[in-house]
């Protein structure tokens, strides 16, 4: 089975959108949701979820009692069929074991594996590139279970491919696109964020809304690596999903933030991805008035450790979502009691390792 990964808490909103996408017995577990093992099932959530946040494709699963079971298992996968000496490496570890001290620690059993097998077949070792590495794989062990994964996203799917730069406290992609899923967002609304940075929310909805897949923006990824993979099957589900893309209504999506950099970025940001259409002011929020009434506000303002706020601002938030639907990130109650309305509905999330709780204003 492949193990689709996501934020915590959103498990379920995966199950329905892969459901959507036509990949059945989709199958929710912590942080992530287990599909078939079909190559054209890593091409489509690759390039068209919008919530997931990795696509790993199991290698080798046995069990793991201790750290030779690891070094061993390690060496005896065919490790030429997925990568060479002139590609670089790196590997992500959940590790939950009385013996392996910790993920990191494990990463490096793993990594003595595979380099001590090169070293035996070629004289030589490939080369460990953290940061932006050619292979990326997985390693999950639990309960003396252990599964080796290769990463077939590369780069995580919440890194779009639109964004150039980031502004300060960002909210991740996926997360601003599950958010959007349970507002039930569509091009039928008139969608405001009021604090909008450098425009994640603004971006996803739009992309949401002209059926621009998720994977649209990005060049790179890691499937490629599978001696499975083929450049003809991957190509039609991208054709596919592109024949869906639709042009954007204007006047549905608007945002707008008091720090002028964030404001510039943002307009990059949607000019570059061929949403120009939309309106991003340089506004504070005691003084923004829409030119269109909003018919949903969601938004990601600033808060406790992230950024330091004052009362007053929450509750001119307050006053801005009079009479509106909103959808309002927070860390705790202290926003609430600012801004003193009583929510509709409450939502645990994760962002980053932060707890966090969406609040539903109606």
């Amino acid at each position: 089975m492949i193990f689709v990964t996501c934020p915590t808490g959103i498990e379920q909103l995966l199950v329905d959108e892969l459901k959507e996408l036509g990949i059945p017995n989709a199958r929710k577990s912590f942080r992530g949701v287990y599909v078939p093992q079909e190559m054209e099932y890593v091409y489509k959530i690759n390039y068209c979820s919008r919530l997931a946040t990795r696509v790993l494709y199991p290698l080798k699963q046995f069990a793991c009692r201790n750290k030779e079971d690891l070094y061993e298992n390690a060496k005896r996968i065919p490790w030429q069929q997925y990568m060479n000496l002139k590609k670089t490496f790196a590997i992500d570890s959940n590790v939950s074991h009385p013996l392996l001290r910790n993920s990191l620690y494990a990463s490096l059993v793993l990594k003595d594996g595979i380099c001590d097998l090169f070293r035996e077949k070629c004289g030589e070792r490939p080369s460990v590139e953290t940061q932006d590495p050619d292979v990326q794989l997985n390693l999950f062990i639990h309960e003396e279970k252990a599964t080796i994964s290769l990463d077939t996203s590369g780069a995580p799917l919440f890194k779009r491919g639109w964004r150039t730069a980031s502004t300060e406290a960002p909210i991740q992609e996926s997360l601003a696109a599950a958010i959007l899923r349970i507002a039930h967002y569509s091009s039928d609304e008139i969608l405001c964020d009021p604090f909008c940075g450098s425009g994640t929310f603004l971006m996803e909805a739009a992309m949401i809304a002209t059926h621009t897949p998720p994977g649209f923006f990005r060049k790179h990824w890691g499937f490629v690596n599978l001696p499975e993979f083929s450049e003809t099957a991957w190509n039609k589900v991208k054709a596919e999903a592109n024949s869906r893309r639709i042009p954007l209504k204007k006047g549905i999506i608007m945002g707008a933030d008091k720090d002028p950099q964030a404001v510039e970025l943002a307009l990059a940001h949607l000019k570059n991805a061929g949403f120009e259409g939309i309106e991003v002011v340089r506004k504070d929020i005691r003084s923004y008035y829409p030119a269109i009434n909003p018919t949903l506000v969601v938004t990601n303002p600033p808060y406790g450790i992230r950024l330091s706020v004052s009362a007053e601002l929450f509750t001119a938030l307050a006053r801005f979502l009079k009479n509106r639907t909103a959808y309002i990130l927070g860390v705790d109650e202290e926003i609430v009691r600012a801004m003193g309305m009583a929510p509709k509905r409450t939502y645990a999330l994760n962002s980053g390792g932060l707890d966090i709780t969406l609040y539903q204003f109606a």
